[in-house]
Order: C-alpha cells, then structure tokens, then sequence
C-alpha cells in the first residue's frame, strides 16, 4: 500500500490513559469522559452505521472482517499533542483508524472518512477520486451546502484548472488549502456526474487503474479509453452546472 503523506503523526494516544470506549458491530468508539462525544454518543452510532450500511451497499464489496477505530478529540490542541495533527479528520489506512476532532462546534460525522476504509479493496486512485468518491458518498459539503453551488462560485471565480490537471497526483495534494471547500466540492459532484451519466461501473475500472505513480497524461489515457475524452466529459459537465 502507498504511504500516507502524515510526517507529523505520533501514536502518543495509544498510551492515553482517559479513553472510554463503546463498541458497536462495525466500530469501536474511543472519547473522553464528559465530552461532546460522549453527550452524542447514540447520534454518533446511528450516523455512522448508517453510514457504512450506505458505503458498503454502494462498494458491493464484503464486509471487512474488522472493526474502524475512532478516537475522538475534545479540542484541537489534544489532537495534536496526542496523534500530531489539530485538522478535523484523517482516516489510517494501514491502522483502520479514523481521528476526529470533535466539539460543540465541530462534528464531522458521516460517510467521508469511513469511504476512505471500506473503498480500500478499490485500490488507492489518484487524490481527486479518493476524494472525489467520499464527497460522493456523503453527498454535499461538509458545511451542509450543496457541492455543485461551491462548483458554480469556483468556475465563476476561476479557480479551477482543467479537471485533467487532477489526473496528476501531487496537483491534487498542492490544491490551495485556504478553499478546500471549493476543491473537495469540485471532485465530489465530478464524481456524481461519472457515476450517473456514465456508470459506477466505468467509474470503478477508472479509479482503480489510475494509479498515483503515474503521470497525468498516462492517468488521462486511461480514463479516456474506458470512460470518454475528458475535455468532451469536462465540458458536458460544465454545461450541466452552468
């Protein structure tokens, strides 16, 4: 499996000894006593196992065999002490782990981070349809607006570059982080619209022969020969949107 670009993750939460757990058939809960995730326990079970249900019904992949672990955050200076990163989540995928921070502002529940897992028998696709597909499976921002109104203001701000640009790996990893909402939106509804006009057929035989060793133009060869030319598709896109 690829390497996660994590440089800064410890596992100094290992040894944290304040950690209650609860334990449900597809996961198993790990937060602080008198926490936010505590006080939302039962809305964290029920999110997420619905959650799974909807992710694995649409992989059509087995079940894994293994619980995801989740360690959540009471606030962002804990998570960084304790697994070296204060951003609101990450899934491991060598470790099957997801690490949130969660407050009363903060709660990013849902099929984001749980896609990352269960989508691994897929393969790891190129940044923009790893992240593309989770996007997907939740179905909006994680500010609860649509992806494709973000899609709208970014082509009409011209932030974007050409979509084929993201068929290169390290382009997707350099995406300016000051608009994530913007680019995460972007691969999301690219996403929807491959999946819908196209098929999660021809979308699984993409995303797992793109590879992130490649380069873009080998990634756009190969999307190209099994779903259609991107420039045609991108621009179908645009004009379903604009």
């Amino acid at each position: 499996m690829i390497e996660q670009s994590l440089p800064t993750y410890t596992h100094d939460f290992e040894n944290e000894q304040r950690w209650k757990s609860s334990s449900t058939p597809h996961y198993l809960f790990r937060y602080f006593a008198g926490s936010e995730a505590e006080k939302d326990l039962k809305k964290i079970t029920e999110t997420q196992e619905s959650s799974y249900k909807r992710i694995m019904a649409f992989l059509e992949l087995p079940d894994p065999g293994r619980q995801i672990e989740y360690f959540f955050y009471p606030d962002a200076q804990t998570k960084k002490l304790l697994m070296g990163d204060d951003w609101y989540a990450q899934a491991i995928f060598k470790e099957f782990r997801v690490h949130v921070l969660y407050t009363d502002h903060d709660k990013p529940l849902g099929e984001h981070e749980d896609t990352h897992l269960l989508s691994l028998p897929w393969g790891l696709s190129v940044g923009f349809f790893q992240e593309g597909l989770a996007e997907f499976m939740v179905g909006h921002a994680w500010d609860g607006r649509s992806h494709e109104s973000y899609v709208r203001e970014g082509y009409a701000q011209n932030i974007y570059p050409k979509i084929s640009d993201f068929f290169e790996h390290n382009a997707w990893i350099k995406t300016d982080d000051n608009k994530p909402l913007y680019f995460y939106s972007l691969a999301g509804a690219f996403t929807a619209f491959i999946v819908k006009e196209y098929g999660k057929t021809n979308f699984k035989k993409a995303y797992q022969k793109m590879d992130r060793n490649l380069s873009g133009e080998e990634n756009e060869q190969i999307f190209s020969s099994i779903v259609g030319p991107i420039a045609d598709i991108e621009q179908k896109f645009k004009d379903t949107l604009l």
